[in-house]
């Protein structure tokens, strides 16, 4: 037995090491990365690489799967765990209103909360062509909670291309849409129809916040 004294016991330096290195051995876990299918249509681009900067995305958001509820309720939707799909058009003057919506097709329930990030891309590279859609800071962006299978919507405003002077436009053709649900990253892919064309220099998309259902 050791008699207690007053002096203070000194690991080797070495020892210290080799313990310090042994905490961070520990394996980590791998985490799940979001993932959209790859769109089948021949007028697909190759690519969906975004230009545009996403709406900001949380810890939570970014996982391929929806984690389970915990006490303080469901996580945000994430992009791989949603269905995004463009409604009929309804025709205004001078623009078309286009619904958006996001259905939720993971197992859990998930919340889904303000705007998407939405911007036109081109065919085959499926790069960004013009401006992404301005969002109106006066509308209420409310959360909404999705069960399996429920959906949210939110509108979406093309401007004609052909309202600007060709020197202002510069139209060039596009396939589709680039869409960013709400607090992701990752992105979805909307078809149009063939032939559309949109402006690489003048501003044409304003979107509205999701509000739940298939909107009006």
């Amino acid at each position: 037995m050791l008699a207690k004294t007053g002096l203070t016991l000194v690991l080797p330096a070495a020892a210290v090491a080799v313990a310090v290195a042994g905490c961070g051995s520990s394996g980590n876990a791998s985490a799940g990365t979001g993932s959209t299918a790859a769109p089948t249509s021949a007028s697909v681009p190759a690519t969906v690489t975004d230009t545009v900067v996403p709406p900001t995305a949380t810890a939570t958001s970014t996982s391929g799967t929806n984690a389970s509820p915990t006490a303080s309720g469901p996580v945000a939707c994430a992009t791989a765990n949603l269905t995004v799909t463009l409604g009929a058009s309804d025709g205004a003057a001078g623009s078309v209103i286009y619904p958006l919506h996001f259905t939720n097709k993971g197992a859990g329930a998930c919340t889904i909360t303000a705007y998407p990030g939405v911007s036109f891309v081109a065919p085959g590279d499926g790069k960004q062509v013009g401006a992404p859609a301005t969002r109106d800071s006066g509308a209420t962006t409310p959360t909404i909670t999705l069960a399996p299978g429920a959906e949210a919507t939110a509108q979406l405003k093309v401007t004609d291309y052909q309202n600007f002077p060709a020197t202002a436009c510069a139209a060039t053709a596009v396939s589709g849409f680039r869409v960013y649900p709400p607090d992701n990253t990752a992105a979805a892919y909307v078809p149009l129809p063939g032939g559309s064309q949109a402006c690489t220099k003048a501003e044409q998309l304003d979107v509205q916040p999701v509000v739940a259902g298939a909107g009006s």
